[in-house]
């Protein structure tokens, strides 16, 4: 099967690179799972080399139309599976082996900007998502490039960009003990950590440096470890805003959680609102959203690559999975 870049309406460029790199089966190609999941192994390494000059790949018009079409991708690419241990989003296994259905909460409420499980010391390098069912209306997974993201931060605030870059910040989060599907951070304690046993909660949470506290109400207050905010990638050499700051100020709020209190610089101070704030509109101006179509297949290279999802109409199922370096 022969492939081939191509252009949509959305892309943008970036010092003469396309984001994200689109690629599609050239006119007249037998265009199916199998022979996807082929050239797919056969060009796992070049593919992983686009990654860090395009940061995103979107597949389209390969014909996949299932979950288990979607596993067969990554499994042919060789990405190792990494379980989803430490993130705060609502999310439902699909496949036995990697597969999770993407944020669960209300399609009224926006998803900020985020690296995936940046809260954590070790998040995952990949990022995969599938359209299984594409909304009527909005719910774009917008992605931005995070090395742009921290020019504009750094613009905005120097002194506070000095600052969390020297110092790495905190995330404070209130989990319930059981899945909250009303909050785009419902994810229980139970969830988070893979285990409905107290003891061994505590031990993982032991394991990654967060600090906890067991309410009266049954939830569970975390603190985590200080954890870089600024990161420059070995690879390319690019600073990125490698965070959750924006997320958890401006998007972590449901009825056990106060936003502005969600992140704190690494010494415990409070984080400069006003900034990130102003982050939050640079992040969307130089954010990329195209519309989802049945069967797309968007890789993103996690330490490159912010992504948020957009408000929407109608059903909406889009999938996901993470990887290892």
């Amino acid at each position: 099967m022969n492939v081939s870049p191509i252009s949509i309406s959305e892309q943008k460029t970036f010092d003469g690179v396309d984001f994200p790199l689109v690629l599609a089966p050239e006119a007249g190609a037998e265009a199916s799972a199998d022979t996807l999941a082929q050239w797919i192994a056969s060009h796992a390494d070049e593919l992983r080399a686009q990654m860090i000059d395009h940061g995103a790949i979107l597949f389209r018009g390969f014909g996949l139309d299932s979950p288990d079409d979607f596993e067969a991708m990554l499994d042919a690419a060789q990405f190792e599976n990494m379980p989803y241990i430490g993130g705060a989003a609502p999310r439902t296994q699909v496949t036995k082996s990697r597969i999770l259905t993407a944020n669960e909460s209300p399609p009224s409420e926006p998803i900020p900007f985020h690296h995936e499980m940046a809260q954590v010391p070790n998040p995952p390098a990949y990022v995969f998502f599938y359209c299984d069912i594409a909304p009527s209306v909005g719910g774009e997974t917008a992605i931005v490039l995070s090395n742009q993201v921290y020019n504009r931060f750094q613009a905005i605030a120097p002194a506070f960009a000095e600052r969390v870059e020297r110092e790495g910040v905190r995330y404070i989060r209130v989990m319930p003990p059981q899945d909250d599907a009303t909050s785009a951070i419902g994810r229980s304690w139970k969830s988070t950590f893979q285990t409905e046993d107290v003891a061994e909660a505590e031990r993982r949470m032991e394991a990654i440096g967060t600090r906890w506290e067991w309410l009266e109400s049954g939830d569970l207050r975390t603190e985590t470890a200080t954890v870089p905010a600024i990161r420059t990638d070995e690879r390319s050499g690019k600073k990125t805003f490698f965070n959750s700051m924006v997320a958890a100020y401006t998007g972590w709020i449901d009825s056990r959680n106060d936003p502005r209190r969600a992140v704190v610089c690494g010494d415990g101070d409070a984080v400069d609102g006003d900034a990130l704030e102003a982050t939050a509109i640079a992040m969307t101006e130089e954010s990329v959203a195209f519309r989802w179509q049945a069967g797309d297949m968007l890789w993103l290279d996690n330490r490159l690559v912010m992504h948020a999802r957009r408000p929407y109409e109608g059903p909406r199922r889009i999938l996901a999975s993470i990887a290892i370096g």
